[in-house]
């Protein structure tokens, strides 16, 4: 029997929407924007499919002359640098490894973007490999990209395998799909009386990753 689990990056290993603010805030000083508009990123934080409709968003609100290419690269150059990955976050993977968990990070998004949040918080030392949904030509919720990684880690989709998350339609509906059980990080969301429904709930990462650690 070899334990696995799989990780979602976004808000799950790391934190994306603080990230994103810290950045936002950077942005809003560095073009001399009024400090107030640090709330608008706030409100829009998940609400754009992909970084250049984001991009035409902030080219729109603040009338800027910078072209949506330019902003994209802009945006997508810094962000990144922004992320952090906690100290008992890194500890927690570090014991699952010790404990002969074999982890991976499977996560929807850009190549570019999410390898530099990856090389960021050095998961590399900490996982034993990394999915990005344009990398693999598929994404969560399709099973596919969990049969892609367990392969690569040289498991069975079972039982055995977990995927942590906090998207219960990516994250869980995909996981369960797999054949996988599933941990969902609701941050504070309610849990839909419809469903889906993952097998155990935890309010963070740190408290997923000590309930896979006590298996």
């Amino acid at each position: 029997m070899t334990r696995f689990a799989f990780f979602d990056l976004d808000n799950t290993l790391v934190n994306q929407s603080a990230a994103l603010m810290a950045w936002a805030r950077d942005f809003v000083t560095a073009r001399g924007l009024d400090p107030a508009a640090v709330d608008w990123f706030e409100v829009k934080n998940h609400t754009a499919p992909t970084w250049r409709a984001y991009a035409g968003q902030i080219k729109k609100q603040f009338g800027l002359s910078d072209s949506v290419d330019g902003l994209i690269h802009e945006v997508t150059e810094t962000y990144p640098g922004y992320f952090v990955l906690e100290d008992g976050v890194a500890d927690g993977l570090r014991l699952l490894r010790a404990k002969e968990w074999k982890l991976a990070v499977i996560t929807n998004g850009t190549t570019a973007v999410q390898m530099a949040k990856v090389n960021r918080v050095d998961l590399w030392s900490l996982v034993d490999g990394v999915f990005v949904s344009e990398s693999v030509g598929v994404r969560k919720p399709d099973p596919h990209i969990f049969q892609i990684a367990a392969d690569k880690l040289d498991v069975e989709l079972g039982g055995d395998g977990w995927m942590v998350g906090d998207s219960l339609d990516a994250d869980i509906v995909g996981g369960a799909t797999a054949g996988l059980r599933t941990i969902w990080l609701p941050h504070g969301h309610p849990q839909p009386e419809e469903g889906p429904w993952a097998d155990r709930v935890c309010e963070t990462v740190g408290e997923a990753i000590d309930l896979l650690a006590a298996i």
